[in-house]
């Protein structure tokens, strides 16, 4: 009996079993080629959805010479000046903020030193040691002279002692000279009260003396800690570089050649010349066109300048002279 074998046939498979036979086809696309598309353009809308997002969100506005903040150091007897000049800055620029913090000038000249600041408002000049240890430390020096201003002796308005020399200040350093009597005055204690070594007055008066080994006086941290030490002492005498205004205090006048010069904005800087005043200025190590350098060109501005002649009366430094009418 002949056999006829014959080829069977596949069974007939549903789309579904047929699927699950060959496998799911690959999260990314079928082919490898289709799954290496799929998930690049994957990432990459990925990366413009997030760059999207990102870029839609609020941006840091640029800092100019008229907008942004600017923290600036300034020493206890600038301070007021550097806070009246940033008040007026501000007015004209309203993005612009200008804060100002009070901090001892060896302080602040530190600060540049060690680089945790970059500008400082001081009432005196560097002197020669700070600039070459900037200069040693590598910093470019940009400094700024923006006003000027009479350092008083100043004494009770009853003290019936009106004018001082040399050599009588000398002995009043020294502790040899003790009394108001000793300067023809009333029989009764002379206590002398300086600021900080270091601020504009202290150098004012030691670069007029030279070295002195040390001194008999009270020193005090800041002017308001001198009022507050001078208080009830009849027989005190001030080295202040502020403003007297309403303070009970008045100003002696310096014998000089054989003048009494009394100390106005006008004779610390020409004859007959009162000896002792403050060199205010400001000092900064970058040449940057921020809002710190806006404050700073509107500080020696003729604009600033006047401010604050008229509002404060120091005699400003970029003023030409012969525009100036100073008021003794």
């Amino acid at each position: 009996m002949n056999t006829v074998s014959r080829k069977e046939e596949a069974p007939l498979l549903s789309p579904r079993e047929r699927r699950d036979e060959v496998g799911s086809p690959p999260a990314c696309g079928g082919t490898k080629g289709g799954r290496f598309v799929h998930c690049v353009a994957s990432l990459l809308i990925a990366a413009v959805l997030i760059e999207f997002c990102f870029g839609c969100g609020p941006k840091l506005p640029q800092e100019t010479m008229t907008s942004g903040h600017a923290r600036i150091g300034a020493s206890d007897a600038v301070f007021d000046l550097a806070w009246f000049l940033s008040r007026e800055f501000q007015g004209g620029n309203p993005a612009a903020f200008i804060d100002i913090r009070r901090a001892p000038a060896r302080e602040l000249v530190d600060s540049l030193l060690k680089n945790r600041s970059q500008e400082v408002f001081l009432d005196r000049t560097l002197t020669p040691p700070e600039t070459l240890a900037l200069t040693r430390a590598g910093f470019k020096i940009y400094s700024y002279p923006v006003a000027y201003y009479p350092v008083y002796l100043a004494v009770a308005e009853a003290n019936t002692v009106h004018s001082i020399d040399s050599t009588e200040l000398r002995g009043v350093l020294l502790g040899t000279v003790s009394n108001w009597s000793q300067l023809g005055g009333t029989d009764m204690p002379l206590t002398l009260y300086l600021p900080l070594p270091g601020e504009g007055a202290w150098q004012s008066v030691m670069n007029y003396f030279g070295r002195l080994d040390s001194v008999a006086a009270v020193i005090c941290s800041t002017s308001a800690a001198m009022l507050d030490s001078a208080k009830g002492d009849e027989g005190a005498l001030l080295v202040w570089s502020k403003p007297l205004g309403d303070l009970p205090y008045r100003a002696l006048t310096f014998r000089w050649g054989g003048e009494e010069v009394r100390p106005t904005v006008k004779t610390i800087l020409e004859e007959p010349r009162y000896p002792f005043h403050l060199d205010i200025t400001y000092v900064t190590t970058r040449n940057k066109t921020d809002v710190a350098a806006g404050y700073l060109t509107f500080a020696v501005s003729n604009l600033g300048q006047r401010r604050l002649m008229d509002a404060l009366r120091y005699r400003p430094a970029s003023v030409p002279v012969r525009v100036i009418q100073m008021k003794q």
